[in-house]
């Protein structure tokens, strides 16, 4: 293993890079103390990916320089991601000693004594999550307000109790979520609230193996809001929510805002066009105004709704050669994929040109092109008779 080039990877934040080396290292290779360097570095650069593949070989509870402790120190600096992979090995959170109970102390501890770091780090997010491993219950209302400390709807801790109140859905929880939008006082709780009905979509309930029982309540709330939302954030929050609880048929509620001013509820409505086309083909005009947006992940979502769907014409196959060219990786990429689903040759060489990047599973691009592959000879194989 090449440390000092996988630890100046690292500290620009290149994963990829890392990953990839790292899978063509041997077991032996990384388990010795230049894994548990490159371990400490990539938890201190808060890059839990190349965390949480280095503890399939590296003990994560071994001594980092200096006699740092790893959980311990993840734990009081409120590294929400890096703990959780340094925690993943762990099968055993419930006895005396284990490494859970260790975290939730020094985690609540931290906390208590009111560390002022920017950005906040998530002990609260670290807390609710070891609280449900350890097996101790809390209410809704409780977790919730541990998410509107902060009210960042991208913080951990904010995530975190998401996740715990939403998982596994059920009506009670969603009678809940409900209540908690229509009377909410402010905006944070509204979007809380929308954002656990969103969660509480997609779910799993092994006893549910359609769809969830509140879905056409989830409907009826979240319909008149695609009209009457105008904070952004909670907007792109009903629309996604929409999408996933509505009919096909219902899907054309969210197409008024396909010109919104941000790019995120624009990405939101890309992402319902693989339904939109099969009910609505005269969308395709709208679908291919949002393959030249000016934001990526717009463009890369419209991309791949084209690849879901057979519908042919020049003027998409001319929009789609011209973002053989996009700037953006993951949009050249899916507007390649979709020419190529559509046989034409001029995907061949945007995607041999990925191909030639790939120097394993962990490389860019890797895990769509072994998926268009399927997708090419599914098309080829025609459908089952």
């Amino acid at each position: 293993m090449d440390l000092p080039f996988l630890l100046a990877a690292v500290e620009r934040g290149d994963d990829t890079t890392v990953l990839e080396h790292l899978a063509e290292t041997s077991y032996g290779g990384v388990a010795g103390e230049d894994g548990v360097a490159l371990l400490a570095a990539a938890a201190y650069a808060g890059r839990h990916e190349v965390v949480n593949r280095l503890v399939a070989c590296v003990d994560p509870t071994r001594p980092w320089a200096g006699g740092v402790d790893p959980v311990d120190w993840a734990a009081a600096n409120g590294a929400y991601w890096v703990l959780s992979a340094l925690l993943s090995r762990e099968n055993d959170p419930l006895r005396a000693d284990s490494p859970h109970r260790r975290a939730l102390r020094v985690a609540q501890a931290a906390l208590d004594s009111g560390g002022g770091a920017v950005p906040p780090p998530a002990h609260r997010g670290i807390i609710t999550d070891l609280e449900e491993k350890l097996g101790i219950d809390r209410t809704p209302d409780e977790l919730m307000a541990r998410a509107l400390v902060h009210a960042d709807p991208e913080h951990e801790d904010w995530l975190a109790s998401l996740l715990r109140i939403t998982w596994p859905e059920s009506q009670e929880r969603f009678d809940w979520a409900r209540s908690v939008v229509e009377r909410a006082d402010s905006l944070e709780r509204r979007r809380f609230g929308l954002d656990a009905v969103n969660f509480l979509g997609f779910g799993f309930n092994p006893d549910n193996e359609d769809e969830p029982p509140f879905t056409e309540e989830a409907v009826e709330l979240l319909r008149p809001r695609l009209a009457t939302e105008q904070d952004p954030y909670a907007l792109r929050t009903v629309v996604a929510a929409f999408t996933g609880y509505c009919t096909r048929e219902d899907l054309p509620a969210v197409l008024p805002h396909v010109d919104h001013p941000d790019p995120r509820v624009r990405h939101g409505v890309a992402r319902a066009f693989p339904g939109l086309l099969d009910v609505r083909p005269d969308t395709l005009a709208v679908l291919l105004r949002l393959a030249d947006d000016p934001y990526p992940a717009v463009r890369t979502s419209a991309f791949e709704a084209l690849s879901r769907t057979s519908v042919d014409t020049p003027a998409l196959r001319a929009v789609l050669a011209v973002h053989l060219a996009d700037p953006a990786f993951d949009a050249r990429l899916e507007a390649a994929a979709a020419l190529a689903l559509r046989g034409d040759e001029r995907a061949t060489p945007v995607l041999d040109e990925v191909r030639r990047g790939i120097r394993n599973r962990n490389s860019r691009g890797a895990g769509r092109l072994e998926d268009l592959h399927y997708q090419l000879r599914a098309r080829a194989e025609g459908p089952a008779v």
